[in-house]
């Protein structure tokens, strides 16, 4: 959370649109895990962004401050992730035979 936090906290975030918000986030996200992980990393980024996106539509994302905002944006990209991954283990079961 605290990388989400300072790539946004400098800016007038709440003056982004959602998918810059949501696109800044992800980038800052992403950037500590590659530097905190060896091996191949990456994720489907605009896959990612538009599910954070649509999680932060209906959502008063600009009254939060940015410590909540960037709990909100971490959990969801987390949540995403989690369900991309089971979606590709019962896949992989699937097309093994398994499933």
């Amino acid at each position: 959370m605290a990388v989400v936090h300072a790539a946004l906290a400098p800016f007038a975030w709440q003056s982004f649109t959602t998918v810059s918000l949501c696109r800044r986030a992800l980038a800052a996200m992403d950037a500590e895990l590659v530097s905190h992980r060896p091996g191949p990393h990456g994720l489907p980024q605009e896959e990612c962004v538009a599910a954070v996106v649509e999680f932060l539509n209906g959502r008063p994302w600009r009254s939060y401050t940015v410590g909540g905002l960037s709990r909100l944006l971490v959990g969801a990209a987390l949540a995403w992730r989690q369900e991309q991954t089971w979606f590709d283990i019962r896949l992989g079961l699937l097309l093994d035979g398994v499933g």
